[in-house]
């Protein structure tokens, strides 16, 4: 018997693989179902093979349910070609192909989905938007401070320990689940990812600094099914070295925690054509359209005919 096929591990992003995809599909998804008014055709979302700043959309279109293709880079540059700005995260594909758009930036692409998915607030009105862009800003920046909390002077820890505080009063301003109450917006999907990084890398910090509700919201969304499912996937990545933050970042510190990821989980990336229910271009289609098209004509001039003959008498 020929002994088991090793599996070959990546271990960061500095070794050559190619660009691979990860893909998203709901149990009840076909080409031909429009569930929810969003287009059938699955989003391509274009990153590193890291969190990064492509955790937020990935965690959005997860939340949403929505069909996409996680195309993830290691040490290719084929996405220099498509970026905008030349960098990513980058969104294409669906409704944004019949605008020959591609989305760039985080928080752009965030938007996007939240307002295609219905997840930007707008149920409860303008007030409603402008809470959960508030809440979600103040996500951003605790996540911009998220380092403090491998600090050894509690000193240091002061401005994030504050912002926490703020947060958790918004939390309880609505008295509900979620930080617009009873309603899940994009604000609980940014401030679900900060603060469960924080719980990963000191788990208990949230609730050992007297941020109990924090710690509670981030169970309860974490429990959610749709963010469970994913969160024990092989679509989300582990954390590297530069992401955990208790070192100062180097060139080479885009190595994953523990021992890697095994690359046969994850296949190369090869742009797909979608053909969808009732949107088939095939030249058979087309020959068909022409046909009609020649009949109808014909049947104009027929019908005018008569007319023009009882004109002459």
């Amino acid at each position: 018997m020929a002994p088991a096929k090793k599996s070959v591990m990546i271990a960061g992003l500095n070794g050559p693989h190619p660009r691979s995809v990860a893909e998203f599909r709901p149990a009840d998804w076909t080409p031909n179902l429009i569930a929810s008014g969003l287009s059938a055709e699955p989003l391509t979302l274009h990153y590193f093979a890291i969190r990064g700043l492509g955790e937020l959309p990935r965690l959005m279109l997860e939340l949403a349910q929505m069909p996409y293709d996680s195309v993830m880079y290691w040490d290719t540059k084929e996405f220099k070609d498509l970026a905008p700005f030349g960098q990513m995260p980058l969104l294409m594909g669906g409704d944004l192909d019949t605008q020959d758009t591609v989305l760039c930036q985080s928080s752009t692409i965030v938007r996007y989905i939240a307002k295609e998915s219905h997840l930007d607030g707008s149920e409860q009105g303008a007030v409603g938007e402008g809470r959960a862009d508030m809440v979600f800003e103040c996500s951003k920046d605790l996540s911009s401070n998220k380092n403090a909390i491998h600090a050894t002077i509690d000193a240091e820890k002061e401005k994030l320990h504050g912002m926490l505080k703020k947060a958790e009063e918004m939390l309880d301003e609505f008295e509900g689940p979620f930080f617009s109450g009873m309603t899940v917006t994009y604000a609980d999907v940014g401030m679900f990812h900060v603060l469960s990084t924080i719980e990963e890398l000191k788990p208990g910090y949230l609730k050992s600094n007297d941020f109990a509700e924090l710690s509670d919201f981030v169970t309860l969304f974490a429990e959610l099914p749709a963010i469970a499912a994913y969160l024990t996937s092989g679509r989300r990545m582990p954390l590297t070295a530069n992401e955990v933050g208790d070192v100062p970042w180097a060139a080479d510190g885009y190595k994953y925690k523990g021992a890697g990821i095994q690359a046969d989980l994850y296949a190369e990336y090869v742009e797909r054509v979608y053909s969808l229910g009732g949107d088939d271009d095939s030249e058979e289609d087309d020959e068909d359209d022409s046909e009609m098209e020649e009949v109808e004509e014909e049947e104009e001039v027929g019908a005018k005919r008569p007319a023009a003959k009882k004109a002459k008498k």
